[in-house]
């Protein structure tokens, strides 16, 4: 169920991203450091967007394999589990 909703998030964005990509194709001015270019609005944002959706990728990637690593460090097997005393036998006054 999870999995259908993050899919229908994904292709909602997908259908937004291309409707404002094919309403927006004036040219605007980019400029990055030395570097110049014209490009359409459209270009701009799909390029943006994907750039976006990649690094937030290889970031949640990075995250999940993190704490997998960090899970199979504490598998039960690998853990010892201390030595339980034998309890004393005491006298409430003694």
């Amino acid at each position: 169920m999870v999995q259908k909703i993050r899919w229908g998030i994904l292709l909602m964005g997908v259908i937004v991203l291309l409707a404002a990509a094919v309403q927006n194709s004036e040219n605007v001015l980019l400029k990055l450091f030395f570097y110049e270019t014209q490009l359409p609005v459209s270009v701009l944002l799909l390029v943006t967007s994907t750039v976006s959706f990649l690094i937030g990728a290889l970031t949640m990637g990075r995250l999940i394999r993190q704490k997998a690593k960090a899970k199979s460090k504490l598998a039960p097997e690998k853990l010892v589990e201390p030595a339980v005393a034998a309890p004393t036998k005491t006298t409430p006054f003694s």
